[in-house]
């Protein structure tokens, strides 16, 4: 079981993305860091990537508490955002308009989700 921010983590993450399809005309990259720790979901040509590399449109940034607490469904994304505990930055408008894209990132996430160890 991969254990929360590891390699091995990112790596399930990668996985379980390469396998969901979104809309074509969706381009989007967004970095996630936790507590100095990142990750960049990519979208592009109707394919989702996962890696570390740092370049992207948006960056959401939280502590390591919030994350998981994201990551198991405990706190939905705009409340965490309402309380502070999640920043954004970057291109908002952007992740705006391709929400609807990455709306079936939970469902491709979810056998990572089960297997993490937090």
């Amino acid at each position: 079981m991969p254990a929360f921010l590891s390699d091995e983590w990112v790596d399930a993450l990668a996985g379980a993305a390469s396998a969901a399809t979104v809309d074509p005309g969706v381009t989007l990259a967004v970095r996630q860091v936790v507590d100095g720790t990142g990750w960049t979901v990519r979208v592009a040509g109707g394919r989702i990537s996962v890696d570390r590399e740092p370049a992207a449109d948006i960056t959401l940034t939280t502590d390591r508490e919030t994350a998981a607490a994201l990551v198991r469904g405990e706190v939905a994304a705009q409340d965490a955002f309402a309380a502070g505990r999640l920043r954004l930055g970057g291109d908002l408008q952007k992740l705006l308009a391709a929400a609807g894209a990455l709306s079936g990132l939970d469902a491709a996430y979810a056998g990572v989700r089960e297997a993490t160890t937090f």
